[in-house]
């Protein structure tokens, strides 16, 4: 009987340990990081390292447009006037070419670093009045817009007007005597590039593996293994009831039974007594301490 129940005992380990194993690898390998050390002072490091909150502003309050009403529809028109050129065969008459700028106002500028998406703007000769982000002077940015609804962000030192392959980026400079940078862009940044290439070859990588059959036969073999341990745990459990059963039966034939089983009025009878008791203890602990005003 004491080899049976080693031997069981043991069997019992090696499917338990099996079972652990199988759980472990199935669960994502996880880097063992150290925590970092507390800061020396908490409050200066959680002023240092929090951030600014943007204000919650409605993206059509963001910006004002103001039209030149030359255009009915606020699309830009070109309007022409003779105009005077002296040269040295005399004057000239010539046309002069102009296109009335529109305004874009940014109201709220600088209310934190967030991105929204903006209105539809007419494009063309533009004037974006905007707010020094660190000193608050008004400025007046002369650009060019493409027409569209572009994508705004705002920084602590740019505002830019994505509209996906072309993008124009007002960028504000620490040092007061430097006026304003605009830059444009055609295409799309480098970084972009380089997240669509890592896309499209996650994405081709996924295919051919999946082609290859190995998730499939992973899926299974790991379904097979839980099978397995599970049933061969479920067979071991009923071994050993049955292997316990008759020593039990033999037990409960003879008067140790009553010795080794107790009815529920008996247990509930002592269950009541113990807590009787634990009652009484802290009355008499409470009774031997007197309350002062002090």
């Amino acid at each position: 009987m004491r080899l049976r129940l080693g031997g069981n005992a043991a069997g019992i380990m090696i499917l338990v340990l099996a079972d652990f194993m199988l759980v472990k690898a199935q669960e994502p390998v996880q880097k063992m990081l150290a925590p970092p050390p507390p800061p020396i002072c908490p409050r200066v490091a959680e002023m240092v390292a929090s951030h600014h909150q943007p204000v919650a502003v409605p993206p059509g309050l963001e910006i004002e447009v103001l039209d030149p009403n030359v255009d009915p529809q606020g699309n830009p028109t070109v309007l022409t006037r003779p105009a005077a050129v002296t040269s040295s065969f005399g004057h000239d008459g010539q046309l002069q070419v102009d296109i009335p700028p529109t305004v874009l106002v940014h109201r709220y500028y600088y209310t934190g670093d967030r991105s929204f998406q903006a209105r539809l703007l007419p494009g063309g000769p533009c004037i974006v009045v905007v707010s020094h982000p660190k000193t608050g002077e008004r400025l007046y940015i002369p650009v060019q817009l493409p027409p569209g609804a572009p994508r705004v962000t705002y920084t602590d030192s740019s505002i830019e007007y994505d509209y996906g392959t072309q993008a124009v980026t007002i960028s504000f400079c620490c040092l007061l005597h430097c006026s304003p940078k605009v830059t444009y862009r055609q295409g799309i940044t480098v970084k972009e590039k380089v997240e669509h290439c890592a896309v499209c070859a996650r994405d081709a990588t996924r295919r051919l593996v999946n082609r290859t059959g190995i998730p499939e036969c992973a899926d299974k073999a790991a379904a097979g293994t839980k099978s397995a341990v599970v049933t061969t745990v479920d067979r071991v459990n009923d071994l050993g009831k049955k292997l316990l059963a008759p020593p039990i039966a033999l037990i409960r034939a003879t008067p140790l039974s009553n010795l080794l089983n107790e009815s529920p009025e008996v247990r509930a009878e002592k269950d009541r007594a113990a807590e009787v008791k634990r009652a009484a203890d802290r009355a008499s602990q409470a009774d031997s301490f007197i309350n002062t005003n002090r």
